[in-house]
């Protein structure tokens, strides 16, 4: 039956641990001894091992990825890939709405209606003027009239127009993510349209066809730093890894947006490994380890007030053994 262990410091030689009826401590003065109720002692030797605390956490392999966002608030305009599309360089990936969208929308439909009634308005001035020719009078004054007013509102639609294209310049030309290279999407915001996004949020990730990378829950750089070891299995296959840490404003991102974060590992050494994007990974983390060391079953160990302590069987006797208990494997 396995038996969960316990590292002994200050215990020499081979002891064997029970339940036997003579009662001695280690100065020869009689104790009693009080047992658990119900306890079931089993007879063990106690044996040197290695023992080690480990952790699983179940991840899944996925493609190395770049993610993409805004470097300024605003309202989302649209995302234009899905995911799985093939994008080029320079691709729109996806739009974002700025500060002066709204008045953009308000200026074009301006704009079109200005050039609607300058349409009916230039067309009653073209009249007038015929009218004026073939009443015989003179038409020089009336046509200077309507050249002015036709400047005039040729002029104060320019100035609209001009607006219009400052604004798109400034305010929707350089508010947008393209495609640095060529690439396939892996993965896209689930943000609709007219939301408000903050900037530094991932609207759309590409794959850069490097290695894959190995995810599971988070942990900290710090906290990775402290452990003993860690590595993935995928496929049967041991596979060394290299944690990714965020930076703080990725984190601070990625937090302040309702997302939870992931522990991401790079793989090194992939020759001659087999695995595939999907496959599932398991992170094994070694939090501490010893080597050689003297180990018994945790059941066989009680405390008291005084301690920690075991029983030695020695000559048919039972002497008490005061220990220091380090490790557990758990």
């Amino acid at each position: 039956m396995f038996k969960r262990m316990l590292v002994l410091f200050g215990l020499c030689g081979c002891i064997m641990l029970s339940g036997c009826s003579t009662e001695k401590n280690i100065d020869d003065e009689e104790i009693e001894l009080l047992e658990p109720v119900n306890a079931k002692l089993e007879t063990t030797y106690v044996t040197k091992m290695d023992i080690s605390q480990v952790e699983l956490h179940e991840g899944a392999v996925l493609p190395a990825l770049e993610e993409f966002s805004f470097d300024e608030n605003g309202y989302l305009y649209g995302i234009f890939v899905e995911p799985g599309d093939k994008v080029y360089k320079g691709d729109v990936l996806a739009g974002l709405m700025g500060k002066d969208y709204n008045t953009i929308l308000d200026l074009e439909d301006e704009i079109k209606e200005i050039k609607k009634q300058q349409v009916e308005t230039f067309a009653g001035y073209d009249k007038e003027l015929e009218i004026a020719h073939l009443n015989g009078g003179d038409t020089t004054e009336k046509e200077l009239e309507i050249k002015q007013k036709k400047e005039l509102a040729e002029f104060e639609l320019k100035q609209k127009e001009d607006r219009l294209a400052q604004l798109k310049e400034t305010d929707i030309g350089y508010i947008c993510i393209t495609a640095p290279y060529d690439s396939v999407v892996a993965a896209v915001s689930s943000a609709r349209e007219n939301s408000y996004v903050s900037k530094g949020t991932a609207m759309v990730a590409l794959e850069t066809g490097e290695d894959p990378i190995i995810t599971c829950d988070y942990m900290t750089e710090n906290t990775v730093s402290k452990f003993y070891s860690f590595y993935a299995l995928v496929r049967g296959q041991r596979l060394e890894l290299e944690y990714i840490p965020y930076t703080k404003n990725e984190l601070k991102v990625i937090v302040n947006n309702g997302v939870t974060p992931v522990s991401k590992f790079k793989l090194k050494d992939l020759e001659d490994k087999e695995i595939y994007v999907g496959d599932y990974a398991s992170v094994i983390v070694v939090k501490n380890y010893r080597a050689n060391v003297l180990a018994i079953p945790q059941n066989a160990v009680y405390s008291d007030a005084s301690g920690d302590f075991v029983y030695e069987i020695k000559d048919s006797e039972r002497i008490r053994r005061s220990v220091v208990l380090g490790l557990s494997d758990n």
